[in-house]
């Protein structure tokens, strides 16, 4: 995977949770988040590192949260995802002591009394075969679109810089960390945390625009890797969705 910044899907259902504060949840995470950031990286946040994303309807609350960390990435989602399950971790195990941390905890559904409560992260973003919505896009069918809130690093940004900003994988050219977030070699059981410096991020950011072939591939034609795909009904489809709304 690619190097990336700090992000997170926050969502939980309005009708449900009709008690539940939005964006005072909002902030309590980012609080506890730069809680963990200073415990296992020693970084200070930041507020205005932070692209905030809205697509909440009067349904569902539906928040996106990138952080970027000046000259800093994580390694690739993976890590990412690492450092997200930790802090949800430090979370659900500090949520009875500290009243604040509790609010952050959610019904799933109103057949869900039954069940506890969870987290309103959405934890399942960080995998493989999983996509991280792009600004001012909605979803298939849907009429809310993601759009920055006007806090934090989005207060003075035009449409262009908030998207470009948004884009997790989009690293700056002076990145010189990349946070390591993973299983310990050793304890399976516990994560492993560190810096590495002088990475190889830089190779990912200042690549030149033709795409290179992985040796592996290098039988391949490269008309697999640019302009059409090798199944024409495939681009007709994809090609359909990507319009809906006159966008073209």
């Amino acid at each position: 995977g690619l190097p990336c910044h700090l992000y997170f899907d926050l969502e939980f259902s309005r009708i449900v949770n009709a008690d539940k504060n939005g964006e005072e949840m909002v902030d309590i995470l980012i609080a506890s988040t730069f809680d963990a950031l200073y415990d296992k990286y020693s970084i200070q946040g930041n507020l205005d590192w932070i692209v905030e994303l809205d697509s909440s309807t009067k349904e569902k609350f539906s928040r996106h949260l990138i952080i970027r960390i000046p000259e800093t990435a994580f390694k690739d989602n993976s890590h990412a995802g690492a450092f997200v399950a930790e802090i949800c971790s430090r979370i659900s195990c500090g949520k009875e002591s500290d009243p604040k941390l509790k609010k952050l905890f959610v019904l799933k559904d109103s057949c869900s009394d039954e069940f506890p409560p969870q987290l309103f992260v959405d934890t399942a973003v960080y995998s493989r075969n999983r996509c991280f919505r792009l600004a001012l896009s909605s979803k298939a069918g849907k009429s809310s679109v993601l759009l920055p809130t006007g806090r934090f690093k989005c207060k003075n940004m035009s449409d262009e810089e908030m998207f470009m900003d948004s884009l997790i994988c989009k690293i700056d050219g002076d990145c010189q960390k990349v946070l390591i977030c993973k299983l310990d070699s050793v304890c399976m059981k516990s994560l492993c945390f560190n810096t590495e410096l002088h990475s190889n991020c830089e190779e990912h950011v200042s690549a030149p625009q033709g795409f290179t072939l992985n040796p592996c591939f290098s039988d391949m034609p490269t008309t697999h890797f640019m302009g059409k795909s090798p199944f024409p009904a495939l681009d007709v489809f994809v090609e359909s969705v990507a319009s809906m709304g006159n966008v073209s």
